[in-house]
């Protein structure tokens, strides 16, 4: 992968890099300081690792149209929000994405500085504030009618297909037990419904963030509420992003007041049972993307049987695990 980093950075009018190592999931992700003009990036080898698996989604991750969507929509944000969202660098050739010899498509953002969410101390002026933006995001999303152009994930009921199969396999591979597949296939089941009802409101479905985890959430040094790596943003329901957030930040006062920051943009209903659907959602995915390599991780079984009796079976019996808010 370092040919691949050099090969990369040769691309771009970067003088004396700097390279930090950041992480390597669907991509391979470093931190870059251009020494002579003081500059920072964020440079990406959309090569995934050999444990992060993303083929339940049955596109090409790394295509040029699939990158060329997440450009649009950064760059659409920017242009429409007031939200911070990182800039896309273009290449020595005037390109945003960058093909390697061996195929391997590489991109470059601007870096935001600042600290990720869970490396600060939280306060109810910063969760109010991170619902708000959220809101804001989303309220682009609904206005913004050349989302439907681009390329980018669909997270719905096909995907929920998907998942079941990557289940069964999991079952196959005595990764989960017979009890604990039939928990969580009658959950996707009652996703599925949800997914129906939802479809009967408008606007309910837009492009989503979808990846909310408190790595991709910067708090710039002005305190300004950003999120970074789109890398998994698609077409999906509003409540997407809810459930993801919930999913994180799972104390019912951060709930309260991420909701009560988000409802000061978006002045709509939002039900707590569909954002139960979305975490729920989330969880699955999860346990989707990660079961065929569950035998590396020690925690895994043990986790499904927290989530099954905390989440799943109180969803299955339409009742409230969101409380308190």
């Amino acid at each position: 992968m370092k040919d691949l980093l050099g090969e990369a950075l040769y691309n771009y009018e970067i003088n004396q890099p700097q390279v930090e190592f950041i992480r390597h999931n669907e991509n391979e992700t470093y931190k870059i300081k251009d020494m002579l003009l003081n500059k920072q990036y964020v440079i990406r080898i959309h090569k995934s690792s050999e444990d992060f698996s993303l083929d339940i989604f049955k596109e090409d991750k790394h295509s040029i149209d699939y990158l060329t969507g997440e450009i649009n929509i950064l760059n659409c944000i920017r242009r429409n929000t007031k939200i911070g969202a990182q800039m896309p660098i273009k290449n020595k050739y005037g390109e945003f994405v960058t093909i390697l010899k061996d195929g391997t498509p590489v991109t470059l953002l601007s870096w935001i500085n600042g600290n990720t969410i869970d490396n600060i101390k939280l306060n109810n002026h910063i969760l109010f504030k991170l619902g708000a933006m959220i809101g804001e995001f989303h309220q682009f999303s609904k206005a913004w009618s050349e989302s439907k152009k681009i390329s980018r994930y669909s997270y719905d009921k096909m995907l929920l297909k998907r998942m079941k199969c990557k289940l069964i396999g999991g079952l196959r591979l005595k990764a989960i037990s017979n009890e604990q597949f039939e928990i969580i296939d009658d959950t996707i089941n009652e996703i599925s419904n949800t997914l129906d009802r939802l479809d009967l409101q408008k606007k309910s479905k837009g492009i989503v963030h979808s990846d909310l985890a408190k790595s991709n959430i910067i708090v710039s040094d002005n305190e300004e509420i950003i999120p970074i790596d789109f890398g998994l943003s698609g077409n999906s329901y509003y409540y997407m992003d809810l459930g993801s957030l919930f999913s994180h930040f799972n104390k019912p006062n951060q709930q309260s007041l991420i909701l009560k920051g988000y409802k000061s943009i978006i002045n709509e209903d939002v039900e707590i049972k569909y954002i139960e659907a979305f975490m729920v959602f989330q969880i699955i995915l999860f346990i989707s993307t990660h079961i065929e390599n569950a035998y590396k991780i020690q925690w895994f079984n043990s986790a499904i049987n927290r989530w099954s009796k905390e989440f799943f079976i109180p969803f299955l019996n339409n009742i409230r695990f969101i409380k308190n808010i």
